[in-house]
């Protein structure tokens, strides 16, 4: 191998890392540029999952031993927060930019919600569990998971207003 072969072999080393180097800073610009939509996103996908376990769930009629205000909190939570994150998805989507603080009210406000409800759900999980009749295991399983998720979701919107708050970033 001659010296003029071994320079041509290290220029397209060097051209090859130098691609893979614009590869990952476009990549990192994107993210940076697109991170409040991701989260966005994250969140209204974590919400129509709880949502969905949630109804499966209610589905049966013996499983949940508590009053309707703990139906209705859950719901609202979910429901409201599916409409907010759509139509915050939607705006960005045609181009308008809420402020960074509206989105930190939203996210503290998510943050608050999803933890109620998860909170009462784990609450009737518990009662549920000490019934005299009690429902069969999957129907335990459903509303256990919607509660992980509901808590999933409360640590996005805390994650989402964390760095909303420290870049100041418009939405």
């Amino acid at each position: 191998m001659s010296a003029g072969d071994r320079e041509a072999e290290a220029q397209a080393k060097k051209g090859e890392e130098g691609t893979a180097s614009d590869r990952d800073s476009r990549v990192a610009a994107a993210v940076n540029q697109h991170w409040c939509v991701g989260l966005r996103a994250i969140e209204l996908i974590i919400a129509i999952i709880a949502t969905g376990l949630m109804i499966g769930a209610l589905h049966n009629p013996r499983v949940v031993q508590s009053d309707h205000q703990h139906i209705a909190l859950i719901y609202s939570a979910y429901s409201s927060f599916i409409i907010i994150t759509g139509v915050l998805i939607i705006a960005k989507l045609f181009g308008e930019n809420a402020g960074w603080k509206t989105s930190i009210g939203f996210s503290v406000l998510g943050v608050i919600m999803f933890t109620a409800a998860a909170a009462v759900i784990f609450y009737d999980w518990h009662s549920s569990y000490y019934a005299n009749l009690r429902p069969n295991k999957q129907v335990y399983d459903l509303l256990i998971a919607s509660g992980v998720f509901a808590v999933i979701n409360a640590a996005v919107f805390l994650v989402h207003a964390f760095f909303t708050f420290r870049k100041e970033a418009d939405y």
